[in-house]
């Protein structure tokens, strides 16, 4: 005996959507083509930019009210982790993985230079925090724009074998 109110007994009017079938799921995957493997999509740009950032923030404020100054592994520790993370948790792909090395020079750059001129404008405490917080920064943005654009050892396309 049918329900008062079973949607496949509705009338659908002629310039409505066609009645859709509440026994089978509705196939989200059918826009995607079938060979798109889902490592190979870049970095998230904003996500792994503010995460890296805030990581960085968080370890300069917990070194500032540590009563010894933390080794390096403790400074290094936590945007590195974080940046980890983010291509574990993306399973972003190792072809993407080759922005690191422009990150972190460009990072490495923006730290020892940046330190020497805030030293100069915000002073000696406060130019190693700000330094080290737009480094990570720098770097986690290097790295996820670089991840656009994956690295590839193939040959190109009708290329012949040598």
């Amino acid at each position: 005996m049918p329900d008062d109110k079973d949607s496949r007994e509705e009338h659908v009017p002629a310039d409505g959507p066609p009645p859709r079938d509440v026994d089978r799921p509705d196939d989200l995957s059918a826009d995607e083509p079938p060979d798109v493997d889902p490592r190979d999509e870049p970095a998230p740009f904003g996500a792994l930019v503010l995460l890296t950032a805030g990581t960085a923030v968080a370890v300069m404020v917990i070194a500032a009210l540590m009563s010894d100054p933390p080794g390096t592994r403790f400074v290094l520790g936590g945007p590195i982790a974080v940046v980890i993370y983010g291509v574990v948790s993306n399973e972003v792909w190792w072809p993407r993985w080759w922005g690191a090395i422009p990150g972190a020079i460009g990072g490495l750059a923006c730290y020892f230079e940046g330190r020497t001129a805030l030293a100069d404008l915000l002073g000696d405490a406060w130019a190693h925090p700000v330094a080290y917080v737009a480094a990570w920064t720098l770097f986690a943005a290097v790295f996820a724009l670089c991840s656009r654009f994956p690295r590839t050892f193939s040959r190109s396309p009708g290329s012949s074998p040598a």
